[in-house]
């Protein structure tokens, strides 16, 4: 094992932790400005009129719209990879693909210079005939809301005659590569819904707590083969390339002859066995933050650790709420269904720690207000939405990436990640995240380190909130149990 891990911590040579987009956005900024050959990127949102906020990038420009010109017409290519998703369920989000894509295209008149390619891919999975005969009508009912678009390509002549193709995964990754140096990639994108300050001291709709890292090592070969490759890979024309250990995908594939299917092919796991494989190997603490807690099988894999291994502990962040649930008052099926999940993960993963597991969620050092609704707010204050996607398994190992703990994360979207397993850059990575939330404690990664944060998170849920010694409070399980509920025949991993 001790083998095994020197050999991956050797891929990754330097580490920058990026905590909130506060830290994340600059120094993107300034990896854009310091680039003098190229840049291959790959993200789910990337608004050019975002504001640009390092004091380096604004003496050039107002927005990223600037930067990308500054940047071409300094003789660099980029190339990047926007995501597009289905025109009818996820209407919102196709829209600003598209409204990305006329931004680049301007961009590419107004640049003599340069070279932009400018990408929006969908990925190429899509739903079976015989399922979508049985969703045909709740997806005729969404299209019948949908206003047409002629400047969006999947809004403009769709009919409700059908058919209706559903794109059932997405290119979920978030992560740029620059001159083949240096690899920006974690869990943040890229817009003002984004930006958040460590201070969280925003409208409960507006925070966004996320992780992204720079590192720098032959791992950075590995990010530019995938960005490279795996739009092929996704369309079933090539197998992905084996990879250095230090890099970790989720890559799927569309199936050729596909009349039953929802999904789309697993072609790699490698989040999903590196988390396996860590857990194995953890010793005192097991430390996640992520937005989505509703795969099963980890869950159990969990639990049969905690069984196992009683001088192990385990602290999960999680956002109090669903993004939808909290702001968009989302209460349909796919809704309940991630919260049922969700539940039952966190029941399973208690059942085999006990009191050694603490199940926690951030919230502001405020007075809610009135007009903010129920799931939007936690003992009284304003909820900090975690975004984040950030596993670290006692002192040796972790991993921060675009994935979510969620079947659809881990088996059916493009996903990428870094495996760090260098003791130090651990270390350093729990002691940026643990100061974030508990400034008042000293970082410890132990079994102890469980009851420490307890005795702060249930002492701030008694105090009202400007008297909180820091964001983090119970997480509240029973919020979700009130709108749990299973929905029979859809894979777990749609939500």
């Amino acid at each position: 094992m001790a083998h095994a891990l020197a050999d991956l911590s050797s891929e990754i040579e330097s580490l920058d932790v990026l905590v909130t987009g506060s830290e994340a956005f600059p120094a993107l900024e300034r990896l854009f400005m310091g680039a003098s050959r190229e840049i291959w990127a790959g993200f789910r949102i990337f608004d050019l009129s975002t504001r640009l906020r390092s004091p380096e990038a604004c003496a050039i420009g107002e927005t990223w719209f600037d930067l990308l010109q500054h940047t071409l017409e300094r003789g660099v290519s980029i190339r990047l990879v926007l995501t597009d998703f289905d025109p009818i369920l996820a209407t919102k989000y196709h829209r600003t693909s598209w409204h990305s894509a006329r931004q680049a295209a301007i961009l590419s008149e107004l640049c003599e210079a340069g070279d932009l390619s400018f990408d929006v891919a969908a990925h190429p999975a899509r739903v079976g005939w015989v399922p979508r005969i049985a969703f045909r009508k709740k997806v005729r009912e969404r299209l019948a809301r949908n206003e047409a678009d002629h400047l969006t390509p999947g809004l403009w002549n769709q009919s409700l005659d059908g058919p209706y193709p559903m794109v059932p995964a997405t290119h979920h990754q978030k992560l740029a590569v620059v001159d083949r140096e240096k690899l920006f990639i974690g869990g943040i994108d890229l817009d003002e819904r984004r930006f958040d300050t460590l201070y969280h001291d925003r409208p409960a709709n507006e925070t966004w707590h996320d992780v992204q890292v720079i590192v720098t090592g032959s791992v950075v070969a590995a990010a530019q083969k995938h960005l490279e490759e795996f739009k092929d890979v996704v369309r079933g024309r090539q197998q992905p390339t084996a990879q250095s250990k230090a890099f970790v995908r989720t890559l799927s594939a569309k199936r050729h002859v596909n009349p039953f299917h929802i999904s789309p092919r697993t072609v790699a796991s490698e989040i999903e066995d590196a988390h396996y494989a860590a857990l194995r190997r953890a010793e005192g603490l097991i430390y996640i933050e992520t937005q989505y807690f509703r795969h099963l099988p980890l869950a159990s894999a969990l639990a049969d650790i905690g069984l196992a291994r009683p001088d192990l502990g385990l602290i999960m962040v999680l956002p109090a709420a669903p993004e939808d649930v909290a702001f968009e008052n989302n209460r349909e099926q796919d809704a309940q269904l991630g919260e049922h999940l969700q539940t039952q993960c966190v029941d399973v993963v208690r059942e085999g720690f006990g009191d050694r597991a603490l199940f926690c969620a951030p919230a502001q050092l405020r007075e809610a207000n009135e007009d903010e609704g129920d799931r939007a707010k936690l003992y009284g204050a304003p909820i900090i939405y975690v975004h984040a996607k950030v596993s670290i398994f006692g002192d040796s190992e972790a991993i921060v990436s675009s994935a979510n703990l969620n079947g659809r994360s881990l088996r059916w979207d493009t996903e990428a990640g870094v495996h760090l397993a260098d003791p130090m850059k651990v270390r350093q990575l729990r002691e940026r995240l643990f100061t974030h939330w508990m400034p008042h404690l000293p970082v410890m990664g132990g079994l102890d380190t469980v009851d420490e944060w307890r005795a702060t998170v249930v002492d701030n849920s008694r105090k009202p909130p400007a008297e909180r010694r820091s964001f983090l409070l119970p997480y509240r399980l029973s919020d979700a149990r009130l709108m749990a509920a299973p929905v029979a025949g859809v894979p777990h991993e749609l939500v």
